[in-house]
């Protein structure tokens, strides 16, 4: 193959494969004696995964996790990776995280890697983040990055994925923005100055046709057609609890440090009133975000508030809450397998008291689930006999490449700021609900 294509962009649409795809493409180098070594990085979430997919689809190729402290990466370095043996068919495949690849980047620029694979590329859409400056200075024959998430309407970031792939190539901005002449889209170029470009030069067809060699995508249903399952998506509307009606008041008309004060919450006085929007989307989720109100009423009760008493109202001060008690038992009826996602932690904390109250059994994973952690959660929760009923997990950490097809629910609790983190997040499940 030539250069152009040892230098590509795999952008098959979120869930189509492109792990297999790229163990396939492993095993078909290895089989026709094309040595390695190869790195794959790819963000914390989704190494454990790697390996994990290697020793089932290709036992018999060797394959080990980078990453852990300076002392047992240098071990690692020395047992399994020495740089005299990287041109033997039996050197393993090294699995990193991006992070491991800042941090050693000394270390892996002593290698020729015969294949650099990026999954989740999109990381290095910033061309002037330290991530992409780091590997650049790694020496290759072949680059690949793999993304299932569309650019957001930039050809800055397009560039710095191509510019990665295939520097040689893609070498100026300035050139590769000239040729489509939308420099300033987003903000001088409207909607209507491309399309009526797009009449009179056809530069979206232009741009389809210089990008096709470097750029491979696929969607679900060109691939998958009527296979596919249909997806249902509920948009389910909650009324809020007279309490957070009271909080939402409140927070509006900037009173609500003093409120939580004057009963006693702890932590009150620590409350940020700067950020209305952000507080009133606590409010929404639940109002003991900025409090354990449950607190408050042991203290001022003669007999003090009993566990199920604690509760009820952690459930009845929420709307939220309030629907979640009513769906979660049907589904657990049904024989679901249910995701529950939110962006706070702190929502997720109060999910796990609520969900240790009804007795419904659950994993968690959130951004300071340790590595190890991480692929023994997803193990637990997608074994057929596990029991495990509902699995937490953070919209940032839990939407990278996580195969949770277990499940056949998902719940988005609170959506992301970006739509796209929410889309992402519903990829690993069968069928998805939201």
């Amino acid at each position: 193959a030539s250069d152009v294509y040892k230098r590509q962009i795999l952008a098959d649409e979120m869930g189509l494969g492109k792990t297999i795809q790229i163990i396939s493409l492993i095993a078909h180098l290895r089989h026709n004696n094309t040595a390695g070594p190869y790195l794959i990085a790819g963000p914390l979430a989704t190494i454990s995964n790697w390996v994990r997919e290697f020793k089932k689809w290709l036992p018999s190729c060797p394959v080990i996790l980078y990453h852990g402290t300076k002392e047992e990466r240098e071990a690692l370095r020395n047992k399994h990776m020495p740089t005299h043996r990287s041109k033997e068919l039996n050197f393993p495949i090294v699995v990193t995280s991006f992070e491991m690849c800042i941090a050693d980047r000394p270390q892996l620029e002593k290698y020729v890697w015969q294949y650099i694979i990026l999954d989740e590329g999109h990381r290095i859409k910033n061309r002037n983040c330290r991530l992409i400056r780091e590997l650049k200075s790694l020496r290759s024959v072949s680059r690949l990055l793999l993304t299932g998430t569309p650019i957001q309407n930039s050809l800055d970031e397009l560039w710095s994925l191509l510019n990665f792939c295939s520097p040689m190539i893609f070498d100026d901005l300035e050139v590769f923005q000239s040729w489509f002449d939308f420099r300033n889209i987003g903000h001088e170029t409207s909607v209507e100055d491309i399309l009526s470009t797009e009449q009179q030069d056809r530069i979206v067809s232009k741009m389809h046709e210089i990008l096709r060699p470097f750029v491979l995508r696929r969607l679900k249903k060109e691939v998958l057609g009527d296979r596919l399952p249909p997806k249902l998506e509920v948009v389910v509307y909650c009324g809020m609890t007279s309490v957070q009606s009271e909080f939402y008041a409140q927070v509006l008309s900037g009173t609500l440090r003093e409120s939580l004060v004057e009963v006693g919450v702890e932590g009150a006085k620590k409350i940020s009133q700067i950020n209305m929007l952000m507080n009133l989307r606590k409010v929404c989720n639940h109002p003991f975000l900025f409090g354990d109100l449950r607190s408050t009423e042991t203290e001022t009760s003669d007999r003090g508030l009993s566990e199920v008493a604690a509760g009820r109202m952690l459930i009845s001060s929420s709307g939220k809450f309030k629907l979640l008690d009513r769906m979660l038992p049907r589904l657990k009826r049904e024989g679901s397998k249910v995701l529950i996602f939110s962006q706070m932690t702190k929502v997720l904390d109060l999910l796990e008291d609520y969900l240790q109250l009804q007795h419904h059994s659950f994993v968690r994973f959130d951004g300071s689930t340790k590595l190890a952690e991480r692929q023994h959660c997803i193990d637990e929760f997608n074994r057929k006999d596990s029991g495990v009923f509902v699995f937490l997990l953070s919209t940032r950490a839990g939407g990278l490449g996580i195969n949770l097809t277990a499940a056949d629910t998902v719940i988005l609790f609170d959506s992301d700021w970006n739509p796209h983190q929410d889309s992402q997040a519903q990829v690993g499940c069968n069928q998805c609900y939201d």
